[in-house]
């Protein structure tokens, strides 16, 4: 498909530049009225229906010194900015209303981030790794997932691994945003720090769930298509169970998503199955 003038000259532009017109309508909508935030609390209240902890070092992974800083700097900014939120029964966390724009203004530095599919310093990159440990929280915790992205590509082989792939949450403001919407009959409180090197998570409500919460890994390939691309796929299911003493029998299965990303790591021969399917082809 021949490009237009237009997207050729927008090609030639660095991307921050890029970035930042896309954003200029957004940002201006938001500077003369932000949108309204959650209350927040903080007291307890009572139950821990779940709980998580993540590294801020991927082990394995060779990120630049000065955008791990940045990175690590973003995370603590973003946890600020939602440890103790309080989301009362039927109404919806935005991350996109309760974080902001990833402005330098705002004490967000240039950190890790996907664009173009290649990996670039820009303005609260890293950031997501906050949204990944939301997202667990929300789906074991029984909230709604209304609106939730991931990326295309898969950057790093299972080295560390303890969550299934594609069990994570991108962001991007103004428009890839995480909605989750409290379905519970009481208020949902989300707590977050980071301590030893770590950020740690809970969920809280004010009455135990009546089964236990899992997400389950179904059907994961890695698949080479015809033009000699790898892809990782899978689905992701929440299932709902009677407590152990009760049997453990499933009482629901929730389809939460398909994924199909472009792997950018070596795969064993012998685990990549052939398809004829054409590059960017998605199942």
């Amino acid at each position: 498909m021949r490009r237009t003038l237009r997207q050729r000259s927008r090609e030639r532009l660095p991307m921050g530049l890029r970035l930042g017109l896309r954003r200029a309508p957004a940002l201006l909508r938001w500077a003369v009225q932000p949108p309204a935030r959650l209350p927040r609390s903080a007291a307890p209240l009572g139950v821990e229906v779940a709980r998580r902890s993540s590294p801020l070092r991927r082990q394995g992974a060779e990120t630049d010194a000065t955008l791990q800083a940045g990175k690590e700097a973003n995370v603590r900014r973003v946890v600020a900015a939602l440890d103790g939120l309080l989301l009362p029964p039927g109404a919806t966390l935005s991350w996109h209303a309760e974080v902001g724009p990833p402005l330098r203004a705002r004490g967000f530095e240039p950190g890790p981030e996907l664009h173009d599919g290649r990996l670039a310093a820009a303005g609260g990159g890293g950031a997501c790794q906050v949204a990944n440990l939301l997202f667990w929280l929300a789906v074991h915790g029984g909230l709604e997932v209304v609106e939730r992205h991931r990326h295309g590509l898969d950057l790093f082989a299972d080295r560390g691994r303890t969550v299934p792939f594609g069990a994570g949450a991108t962001v991007h403001w103004p428009r890839r945003d995480l909605r989750l919407r409290n379905p519970h009959p009481g208020p949902a409180r989300l707590s977050l720090r980071v301590a030893g090197g770590r950020v740690h998570g809970a969920l809280e409500l004010t009455r135990a769930l009546p089964q236990v919460v899992s997400l389950e890994e179904r059907d994961h390939r890695f698949r080479r298509d015809a033009d000699g691309v790898i892809w990782r796929e899978n689905t992701l299911w929440r299932v709902w169970r009677r407590p152990p003493e009760e049997g453990a029998a499933v009482v629901r299965e929730e389809r939460l998503a398909a994924h199909s990303a472009r792997v950018c790591y070596d795969v064993d021969p012998a685990r990549v199955e052939a398809s004829a399917q054409r590059r960017g082809d998605r199942p």
